[in-house]
C-alpha cells in the first residue's frame, strides 16, 4: 500500500490542480448564470463535469481529447432531456438514466473508441444526481435553450480540464502521465462465456434499477444518495472482492464526511463563499490521500456533494441520519447484486493481471540479454499491467490482514502482488543499464520475485479455496 510519503511526492501537486480546475468551473457556472438566469443546476453540472473529467482525461492524447470535445456536448443534451423527465416523468425518467449507465459500462466490450465513449457517457448523468434542482428553472426558459446551454457547460469545463492539465505538465508543475495502454478494437475474450463487461452491466442496471426504486419509494424527494451510492460502490468493478471492500470504505468514508460536511452546510447560510473554500481544500485532502485509501476519497467527494448542495440550499442538518441510511442501503444493494448476480470472481481477476506482469517480465528479462533495444518496450508494459494489477490489489491485501489473524502461515495471493511490486526498482536499473554488475544483480533479483509468485500460486487459496490459476513462468 502506497504510504503517506508517497502521497505526498506523488499526489499533492495534481490534487491542486484538479482543485484550481474545480475553482474555474465553479466560477464559470456561477458566471452563464448571473448572464443567463440559468439557475444552479448550470452551476453544479459545470463543477461535477470538472471534477470527473479531471480523473479520467489525464492520460488522453490530442486524438482523444478533440473527440472528447465534440461528444461530451453531446451527451449533455440527451442528459438534459432526462433531467426534465425526472420531474415530468419521473419513471421514464429513471429507466433511461438506469439504461445509460447501463450500456455505458457495456460498451467496453468492444474498446477502443467504444469504450472511451462509454466513459463520456457516464459524466453528465451522474451530475444529475448530485443537482438540487432537476432542469433549468424559469417558464420563459425553453427546452431547446436549456439542451443550448448544457452543452456549452460541458464545453466550458473540458476546456479547463484541458487547460489546466496541458499548463500544468508544460510547466513542469506536475509530471506528464504515462500513455494510456493501447486498446485494439476488440479486447481480448476470456474463458468466461460472458463477458465480464456484459456481467458489469447487468450488476450495475440491476443496483439502479433496485435503487430507484426504494428511493422512490421510501426516500422521497431526497431519493439521490441511494443512487448515487449503488453506482460508485459498484462502478470499476473489479470482481465480488473489490466491491465488497469498496462497499466498506465507502460507507465509513462517506458516513463520515457526510456528518461533518452537513453540520457545516448547517452552520452555514447559503452562498456563503466560505463553502467554496473548504470545497477546493476538501478536494485537495482527498486527491492526495487517495492512493493511501478510497475511504479518504470517498469521505472527501461525499464532503464535496453535501457542501455543493448546502451552498445552493439543501444543507438540513435533519438529513444526516436519512443520508447515512441511504448510503448504507445503496451499498448493501451493490453488494448483493455483484455477489450473486453473474459474479465475477477477484481470484481470476487478479490471475489475469499477475499473469500480464509475469508475461511481460520473462519478455523483459529475455531481451536484458538477448535484445537490449527491445527491453524498453517490455518495460514499459510491464508498468502498464502493473498499474492494472494496483487497481485490484487493496481488496486482497485488506483480506491478508484477516487472513493472517486466523492462520499465520501460508501464502496468500497478495504476497504475489508484493513481489511484483518489487520488481519495478531492479527493473529500473536494468532500464539504465549503468554497468553489467548491476544488470545482473537486477535480472537476479527480478527472477527471485517471479519465482515467490508462482510459489505463491503454487500454494495459495483463494476465499473458496480453490488454487487460481498458475501464472505463465518466466
Amino acid at each position: 500500500m502506497p504510504s503517506i510519503s508517497y502521497a505526498l511526492r506523488n499526489n499533492l501537486r495534481p490534487a491542486i490542480v484538479q482543485a484550481g480546475t474545480l475553482l474555474l468551473c465553479f466560477g464559470s457556472g456561477l458566471l452563464l448564470d448571473s448572464l443567463q438566469h440559468l439557475g444552479p443546476t448550470i452551476v453544479v453540472l459545470t463543477t461535477v463535469l470538472g471534477m470527473t473529467l479531471g480523473r479520467t482525461q489525464r492520460n488522453r492524447g490530442l486524438r482523444n481529447r478533440l473527440f472528447a470535445l465534440v461528444t461530451l456536448p453531446l451527451i449533455s443534451i440527451g442528459c438534459n432531456e432526462v433531467a426534465r423527465l425526472f420531474v415530468q416523468h419521473p419513471n421514464v425518467a429513471d429507466t433511461l438514466f438506469t439504461a445509460a449507465i447501463g450500456l455505458s459500462i457495456w460498451m467496453r466490450r468492444f474498446g477502443g473508441l467504444p469504450t472511451r465513449l462509454g466513459t463520456l457517457i457516464a459524466l453528465p448523468f451522474i451530475a444529475l444526481l448530485i443537482t438540487p434542482v432537476p432542469v433549468l428553472p424559469g417558464q420563459s426558459s425553453s427546452t431547446l435553450r436549456s439542451m443550448m446551454w448544457s452543452a456549452v457547460a460541458a464545453l466550458v469545463a473540458y476546456a479547463w480540464v484541458w487547460v489546466t492539465q496541458a499548463g500544468a505538465e508544460r510547466t513542469g508543475f506536475v509530471e506528464s502521465p504515462p500513455a494510456a495502454p493501447h486498446q485494439g478494437a476488440r479486447p481480448t475474450q476470456s474463458s468466461q462465456r460472458i463477458p465480464a463487461s456484459t456481467r458489469m452491466a447487468v450488476q450495475m442496471t440491476l443496483s439502479l434499477a433496485l435503487a430507484f426504486v426504494i428511493g422512490r419509494t421510501v426516500f422521497d424527494p431526497h431519493w439521490t444518495w441511494i443512487v448515487l451510492t449503488a453506482f460508485i460502490v459498484n462502478s470499476g468493478n473489479r470482481g465480488r472482492g473489490d466491491v465488497v471492500h469498496k462497499c466498506l470504505l465507502r460507507i465509513a468514508g462517506a458516513g463520515f464526511g457526510t456528518i461533518v460536511a452537513t453540520l457545516i452546510s448547517g452552520l452555514l447560510p447559503a452562498h456563503d463563499n466560505t463553502a467554496v473554500v473548504i470545497i477546493l481544500v476538501t478536494v485537495v485532502v482527498g486527491g492526495w490521500l487517495r492512493t493511501i485509501s478510497y475511504a479518504y476519497w470517498a469521505g472527501c467527494v461525499t464532503s464535496v456533494l453535501s457542501l455543493l448542495q448546502g451552498y445552493f440550499g439543501e444543507g438540513n442538518v435533519g438529513l444526516i441520519g436519512e443520508r447515512l441510511l441511504q448510503i448504507v442501503i445503496g451499498g448493501a444493494l451493490a453488494v448483493l447484486v455483484a455477489w450473486f448476480v453473474l459474479p465475477v470472481k477477484s481470484s481470476h481477476v487478479l490471475g489475469r493481471r499477475v499473469r500480464g506482469c509475469m508475461a511481460a517480465l520473462g519478455d523483459a528479462r529475455k531481451a536484458a540479454q538477448d535484445a537490449p533495444a527491445e527491453f524498453a518496450l517490455h518495460h514499459q508494459r510491464f508498468a502498464e499491467n502493473l498499474a492494472q494489477l494496483e487497481l485490484v490489489a487493496p481488496s486482497f491485501i485488506a483480506h491478508r490482514r484477516l487472513y493472517r489473524l486466523r492462520r499465520r502461515d501460508g501464502r496468500h495471493p497478495a504476497d504475489a502482488v508484493d513481489a511484483l511490486r518489487a520488481c519495478a526498482a531492479p527493473m529500473a536499473v536494468v532500464a539504465a543499464r549503468e554497468s553489467e554488475q548491476a544488470v545482473a544483480a537486477a535480472l537476479r533479483e527480478i527472477g527471485q520475485s517471479m519465482r515467490l509468485v508462482g510459489e505463491v500460486y503454487g500454494t495459495a487459496r483463494d476465499h473458496a479455496g480453490k488454487t487460481p490459476a498458475q501464472p505463465q513462468k518466466a
